[in-house]
């Protein structure tokens, strides 16, 4: 057996060109393969996979600018003005960017996080001005959105640096969550009553701590590799 030079795929003793890369397996001389950059076949996954996200973007571009058309066109035929086609247009779009920051940023979370965040809350911000007066986007919309990419964040981030991926994150997560939820009520409460007064978000809280220290518990314990049926007696 023999392997190509280029991409490093295995090959048959009689081929020629390589069926993968194309490659002239006679060129094997010292001075080509010195200028020849090294390839292998997961570089070509890669390759295919960034094209794959390319054409899901070029695909959902078509779809979202005709969604755009089609509910301005019906809205404008139907009332002589744009109104209910206000939000839907702003939703497409939105919707839109969101799926090509995460397409062609993929991975590169200090991009897609803030690009996300500030998309939503544009959104928002033109939700509250269609019908005004502005007032629910500085009260909630724009510090809950705020909190939940902070939230999420977090998370991501004690993704990146924990050493041993496992339940821990999902507790993590859920710990988060709670805190989210109280300091979402306290931005409702805030809103609505100008007082706090915490109901809903305590219960989900006390509902959620219990379920994340036990994962951390399982996490930890199987890291040292104790076995939980011999730890329980079971």
């Amino acid at each position: 057996m023999s392997y190509c030079l280029n991409c490093g795929v295995e090959l048959d003793e009689d081929v020629i060109s390589c069926p993968l890369c194309g490659f002239n397996i006679g060129e094997k001389n010292e001075s080509k393969s010195a200028d020849k950059s090294e390839h292998y076949p997961s570089d070509i996954i890669l390759v295919h996979k960034k094209e794959t996200r390319r054409h899901i973007w070029e695909l959902s571009m078509i779809i979202s600018f005709s969604g755009l058309a089609v509910c301005t066109i019906v809205d404008f035929v139907i009332f002589k003005n744009l109104s209910w086609s206000l939000y839907a247009d702003t939703s497409i779009l939105v919707a839109w960017i969101c799926l090509t920051l995460i397409l062609l940023a993929f991975r590169k979370y200090f991009i897609i996080l803030p690009g996300l965040m500030l998309t939503i809350l544009t959104m928002l911000f033109l939700f509250n001005l269609f019908k005004p007066p502005l007032n629910w986007f500085y009260g909630i919309g724009l510090p809950v959105t705020v909190v939940f990419f902070i939230s999420v964040s977090i998370v991501i981030l004690l993704w990146n640096v924990a050493h041993f991926k496992g339940f821990n994150i999902l507790a993590i997560a859920f710990i988060v969550l709670s805190g989210f939820c109280i300091v979402t009520e306290v931005f409702i409460d805030n809103y609505l009553f100008k007082k706090v007064d915490i109901h809903w978000s305590a219960i989900v809280a006390v509902s959620i701590l219990p379920i994340a220290l036990v994962l951390l518990f399982v996490h930890y314990r199987m890291q040292k590799g104790k076995r939980l049926d011999s730890y329980f007696h079971v």
